[in-house]
C-alpha cells in the first residue's frame, strides 16, 4: 500500500469546498494556525480525522482500506462487540424488570394498606 500524504489530500477537498479557513477550525474546534498544520501533516490522528471527514463530507479513510476490498492483515469481527454489547442490554432489561416488579408489588401493599386504614393518604390529609 502506498504512503497517503493525508494532510494534502485534506488541504485538496478543503480548497474545492470553497469553506473559509476560520469556519473550518472553528467547526474542527481548534485555530487557524493548526489547520495549516494538518495540512502538512503525513499522519493524523483517527478522531480528528474523523471530525474532518464529518466536517467537509468527505470519507477521508478510503485511503486507507485496500482497493479490492481485501484485508492486509487480521481484523477483529465486531461480532465479539456487538455479542457483549447484547449480552449487557439484556443484564439491563433483567435489572429493570425486577425493579418494575418491586415497584408494582410497592404499589399494592400502599394500596392494601391504605384501604385497611394503616396508610394516611393524601386524601386523608388536613
Amino acid at each position: 500500500m502506498e504512503v497517503v500524504e493525508i494532510g494534502q489530500k485534506i488541504k485538496a477537498v478543503f480548497d474545492n469546498r470553497n469553506m473559509k479557513l476560520t469556519d473550518f477550525a472553528d467547526e474542527l474546534g481548534t485555530v487557524r494556525q493548526n489547520v495549516y498544520r494538518i495540512f502538512k501533516k503525513r499522519h493524523v490522528d483517527t478522531g480528528l480525522l474523523l471530525k474532518i471527514s464529518q466536517v467537509l463530507g468527505y470519507n477521508f479513510f478510503q485511503y486507507f482500506v485496500p482497493a479490492d476490498g481485501a484485508s492486509s492483515g487480521t481484523q477483529a469481527s465486531p461480532s465479539g462487540e456487538v455479542q457483549r454489547q447484547l449480552e449487557l442490554s439484556k443484564k439491563e432489561i433483567e435489572y429493570l424488570r425486577k425493579i418494575i416488579k418491586l415497584m408494582e408489588e410497592k404499589a399494592d401493599l400502599v394500596q392494601q394498606l391504605s384501604k385497611d386504614g394503616i396508610v394516611a393518604t393524601s386524601r386523608d390529609s388536613p
